[in-house]
């Protein structure tokens, strides 16, 4: 997956906190195929947990984490999107505008939802 090469260090912690709420240090590491150490230091901030290890975990994920995980980075990049877009306000581009109008339909559909139009 792409987008995980563009997440923050910040979400790659809560990532693995996520995990560490239904396994132990010692389990995640395992699963995840790298120390306990690297868990803790994770954990601690101290470093992060690379692309490969965000894909081993989403890959160990059960389908409420992966669910919650998928969150957790479309909340990042949109943040990080966000950032770009309020430095840069005049920018113009056909993804940009695409995105726009998906999220648009988007909303639109879940206000006829809400309304039990659909």
């Amino acid at each position: 997956m792409r987008a995980v090469h563009n997440i923050s260090k910040e979400c790659r912690e809560k990532i693995v906190e996520l995990l560490l709420e239904k396994r132990s240090k010692s389990e995640l590491a395992r699963d995840l195929g790298i120390s306990p150490a690297s868990i803790v230091k994770f954990y601690k901030g101290r470093t992060h947990a690379s692309d490969l290890t965000i894909l081993r975990a989403l890959n160990v994920a059960d389908e409420e984490e992966k669910k919650a995980i998928a969150r957790l980075i479309v909340d990042d990049l949109v943040e990080s999107l966000l950032d770009v877009l309020s430095e840069n306000q005049d920018l113009q581009s056909e993804k940009l505008d695409l995105l726009k109008k998906t999220l648009e339909e988007r909303d639109k559909r879940r206000i006829l939802t809400s309304l039990g139009l659909v």
